[in-house]
C-alpha cells in the first residue's frame, strides 16, 4: 500500500471534528448512491478557523465566482477572544482594518544583551482572531452564496464525482474538499524525524502604572531560564498601561496551566516590578503549534484537500502560519477562478526546508547554541534582513551572509545528523 492508498484508507474517520470541501470542477452535477440524497453545494468549508475563513473570504470577494454555492461549517461560529496572530507582511491581508496594532520598533534580548532595531521594509502587525473571525463571518452571513451550519463532523469519504461530509446535522456533498482540521495520518512518506510543539500562555494584563512603550515590541525575551528547552518571553504592548505578555517553549513536554502561570508571574515581576496584586488580567490565551520536519500532504485523501496548520503552511522552525496561510488561501482561490488544479506544492522550497530542518535539529538537541544563534542572527544581521529570511523571500546569496554571522560547526552536525532526510529530498 503506498502514501495515496494509505491517506485515501484513512478518508473515512470516527475522530474527524470538522472538515472542508473546494472544487476543481465545481459545477459537475453527476452523483452516486449515497451522494444522490445529500444536500448538495459547489463548496464545502469545513472549520472555520484561520485558514477555512480566509480562503472563504478570497471566494466570496472574487466577481468570477459570483454564482458559487459554499457551505461552512464548524461546531460554533461564536467569536472568540482567545489568539493573537501576528506577521510582518500584510500583502494578504482580507482587510487592514482588522489590524489591531503595530510595531516599527521591536527589541530581542538575549545573552544579556538587549537588541534593537526600528524597521525600514517591514511593520509587525498583531490581529485579534476575534476581529477577523467577526469581520468575516458578518461579510459572510450577508452573502447570498454562503450557508453557514453549526454541527458536529462525524466523518467523510470521496465519491466517484467529488467527495461527501457525514454530520450530525445530515450529509453534504461537493466535488472537492479542504479541511483544515483533521491531521494527517503518517505513513513512510511523510514520517516525522523530529517532532517538537511550540507551547505558550499569554496573559494580557492592564496596570495602573505607565509601564509600557506602545511603539515598541519585545520580539523575543531568552534572558530567562532555559531549563526544558528554548524558552523566550515576548512583550506586546498596546498602550502605555496593557500589554500582552507570552510565555513560550521549544520542547516536546506541555506544561501544566500551573506552571505556565508560575513562569508569567515571576517574569511580570523581575521585569516590571509588579506583584499580583498591581495589575489585572484582561485576557487570556494559551495554545500548541506543531514544529515538525514531516511532509504534510496536500490531499487527505482522493477530493479531500489540506489546508492550514493540517497541510503543512506552519513553518517547522518558528511555528508561523498566518501570512503562509492567507498566501495559500489566496492561490487557492485563483486557482478555483481559473478552473487550474488546486496547488500542491508544498509550502518551503527544498532549499527552506533543509534549513528548517538544521534548526529543527538544534533546537531539540542544543537548546544553548539555538539561543547563541538566534542572539547572532539579530546582533550581526539587521532586523528586515532576518524577518526577509524567516519569510523564504531571500536569495541564497544573502542566506550565505546569514549563516556566515553564527557559529558554523553546529549546523554541520545537523546536516550530518540529518543526511539521510536533506539527501533524499528533504
Amino acid at each position: 500500500m503506498n502514501g495515496y492508498e494509505l491517506r485515501y484508507s484513512f478518508c473515512k474517520s470516527e475522530h474527524a471534528k470538522s472538515i472542508s470541501r473546494i472544487t476543481s470542477n465545481l459545477f459537475s452535477s453527476n452523483m452516486t448512491d449515497k451522494s444522490q440524497t445529500a444536500e448538495k453545494f459547489d463548496l464545502i468549508i469545513a472549520g472555520a478557523g484561520a485558514a477555512g475563513l480566509s480562503l472563504l473570504w478570497n471566494l466570496i470577494s472574487s466577481d468570477k465566482l459570483s454564482n458559487l454555492n459554499i457551505l461552512l461549517t464548524d461546531l460554533s461560529f461564536t467569536p472568540k477572544n482567545d489568539k493573537t496572530w501576528c506577521f510582518w507582511d500584510d500583502a494578504n491581508l482580507p482587510e487592514t482594518g482588522m489590524i489591531h496594532h503595530s510595531w516599527k520598533d521591536l527589541e530581542v534580548r538575549a545573552m544579556n544583551r538587549e537588541i534593537r532595531e526600528q524597521l525600514q521594509r517591514y511593520e509587525y502587525f498583531c490581529v485579534k482572531s476575534s476581529d477577523f473571525t467577526e469581520m468575516i463571518l458578518n461579510r459572510a452571513k450577508n452573502d447570498p452564496r454562503v450557508t453557514l451550519i453549526e454541527t458536529k463532523i462525524n466523518g467523510f469519504r470521496s465519491t466517484d464525482q467529488g467527495a461527501m461530509m457525514e454530520t450530525d446535522s445530515g450529509d453534504f456533498h461537493a466535488n472537492t474538499i479542504f479541511q483544515s482540521v483533521l491531521k494527517p495520518p503518517v505513513t513512510p512518506h511523510t514520517r516525522s524525524d523530529i517532532s517538537l510543539k511550540q507551547h505558550f500562555m499569554g496573559w494580557e494584563i492592564e496596570t495602573s502604572k505607565s509601564l509600557f512603550d506602545p511603539k515598541r515590541a519585545i520580539f523575543m525575551d531568552f534572558d530567562v531560564p532555559q531549563n526544558s528547552g528554548v524558552t523566550f518571553f515576548y512583550v506586546l504592548p498596546f498602550s502605555i498601561n496593557r500589554a500582552l505578555i507570552e510565555y513560550t517553549m521549544f520542547n516536546e513536554v506541555l506544561l501544566t496551566a500551573e506552571e505556565y502561570e508560575t513562569e508569567l508571574i515571576r517574569y511580570i515581576e523581575l521585569r516590571y516590578g509588579l506583584d499580583k496584586n498591581s495589575y489585572r488580567i484582561t485576557r487570556r490565551e494559551d495554545g500548541v503549534i506543531p514544529m515538525e520536519d514531516r511532509r504534510y500532504p496536500a490531499r487527505l485523501c482522493q477530493n479531500v484537500y489540506n489546508i492550514g496548520t493540517m497541510g503543512g503552511v506552519t513553518k517547522p522552525s518558528s511555528g508561523y502560519a498566518f501570512t503562509r496561510i492567507l498566501k495559500h488561501s489566496k492561490e487557492i482561490a485563483i486557482a478555483v477562478e481559473n478552473g487550474s488544479p488546486i496547488p500542491e506544492s508544498l509550502a518551503s522550497s527544498y532549499r527552506f526546508r533543509v534549513y528548517d530542518m538544521m534548526l529543527l535539529y538544534l533546537l531539540k538537541h542544543d537548546p544553548a547554541i539555538s539561543v547563541q544563534i538566534f542572539h547572532d542572527l539579530f546582533y550581526k544581521n539587521g532586523f528586515d534582513r532576518i524577518l526577509h529570511f524567516l519569510e523564504e523571500k531571500t536569495h541564497f546569496g544573502q542566506e550565505l551572509k546569514i549563516f556566515s554571522s553564527v557559529p558554523y560547526s553546529p549546523f554541520f552536525k545537523s546536516i550530518w545528523k540529518m543526511k539521510h532526510r536533506i539527501f533524499s529530498g528533504a
